[in-house]
């Protein structure tokens, strides 16, 4: 018999109900032979965009963020090659520009006023695109499709607080500064 002191019992026995929670997860589903996105065997659920962040920096060049973003399926074990023609397909379902392909990194250099350059910060975003997809197969699988729609590169400056934040990638930006001034109530 293992005798656990409590200082050590505890965490030892979350560490072991994690670990089965983990464990416990859904595999993707697999692919049937046979089973391509052709336009004509998929469906569509409506597209969802959202501004995600993907990185950001001072220009100094120390990183606040640093999150690529990687165009994805999620629930369905499948090939990167698909994500080309899953892209097409909800492109023409949604009628707006999605993509595939790895965003390009954020330019390097900026050229800032002297007297303002300690207080920015210089953000890369994504809009994200995400649908739920069914592909009619034998059987049928479902996935969720991540692809994005345009980037977005720009300078905040933490010690402005303006009243009204002109887009969500700039509030998400914010919340990233170091020392921000609060809003006035």
């Amino acid at each position: 018999m293992i005798t656990l002191r409590r200082s050590v019992a505890l965490p030892v026995l979350a560490a072991i109900v994690l670990s089965g929670a983990c464990a416990a997860s859904e595999p993707a589903t697999s692919i049937p032979p046979g089973c391509e996105p052709a336009a004509d065997r998929l469906t569509w659920s409506p597209s969802s965009t959202t501004p995600l962040l993907v990185s950001a920096r001072d220009p100094a060049g120390t990183v606040v963020l640093d999150e690529p973003f990687e165009p994805s399926v999620a629930g369905l074990d499948a090939p990167r090659s698909w994500l080309p023609d899953l892209a097409g397909s909800l492109r023409a379902t949604a009628g707006h520009e999605v993509l595939a392909a790895t965003p390009d990194p954020a330019p390097q250099e900026f050229s800032l006023p002297p007297d303002r350059r300690a207080s920015a910060l210089i953000y890369t975003g994504v809009e994200r695109v995400t649908a739920d997809f069914e592909l009619r197969c034998d059987p049928p699988v479902h996935g969720t499709f991540h692809g994005w729609s345009r980037t977005v590169t720009d300078v905040v400056f933490c010690q402005d607080n303006p009243p009204d934040v002109p887009d969500d990638f700039t509030r998400l930006a914010l919340e990233l500064c170091p020392d921000r001034p609060s809003s006035a109530a």
